[in-house]
């Protein structure tokens, strides 16, 4: 009986240790996107959004993030903007809702830094994206800080009205800033 109790015990110990998982904090994360229309600079934001994260650097194999943007919560300080957002040339949120972030590898670029490869998908097209960014873990809290750049043409998105890029630009920085708390 004691040998048996000593086995269950030692597997036990063996067993691999999952990565840490994470909770989004909404309302100290933002996810924002900028753009050129008529030559100036229009910032915008996606305020809502859920993520289930599982990530411990000591464990790059084993992170997985998967991201799900409302994208009919988009929002400008531009009326004009707002209205189009949402229309079948843009976000066609009427048969698309939600676009969907998933990377599932991370490479290590140097102490609190990494970059996560996944997919990006968006009106029923799915493109790579590469997102460089910085991690910060302190205690049960960690903030990671990120951006990279679309090109609206990879999603058609505008290629009805402004395919030229006379009036929107085709480069779309994007900037991620998430805050969450280790899960029990």
């Amino acid at each position: 009986m004691i040998r048996l109790a000593s086995l269950v015990a030692s597997l036990a110990f063996a067993a691999p240790v999952a990565a840490t998982t994470w909770a989004v904090v909404p309302a100290q994360s933002s996810l924002t996107f900028s753009a050129k229309w008529n030559g100036a600079d229009v910032q915008g934001r996606f305020p809502k959004f859920t993520a289930a994260i599982t990530f411990d650097p000591a464990k790059l194999a084993e992170a997985r993030v998967d991201a799900v943007i409302d994208l009919s919560a988009a929002t400008t300080a531009d009326a004009q903007v707002n209205g189009s957002l949402p229309g079948s040339d843009w976000f066609d949120v009427k048969k698309a809702p939600t676009a969907r972030f998933q990377a599932a590898s991370f490479t290590p670029l140097k102490p609190g830094q990494y970059l996560a490869k996944g997919t990006l998908t968006m009106r029923g097209l799915s493109v790579p994206v590469s997102l460089p960014f910085a991690l910060a873990i302190n205690g049960n809290t960690a903030v990671m800080t990120g951006q990279t750049v679309l090109d609206r043409r990879s999603f058609k998105i505008g290629m009805e009205s402004d395919a030229e890029g006379a009036w929107v630009g085709f480069p779309v920085p994007v900037k991620v800033k998430i805050t969450a708390v280790r899960k029990p």
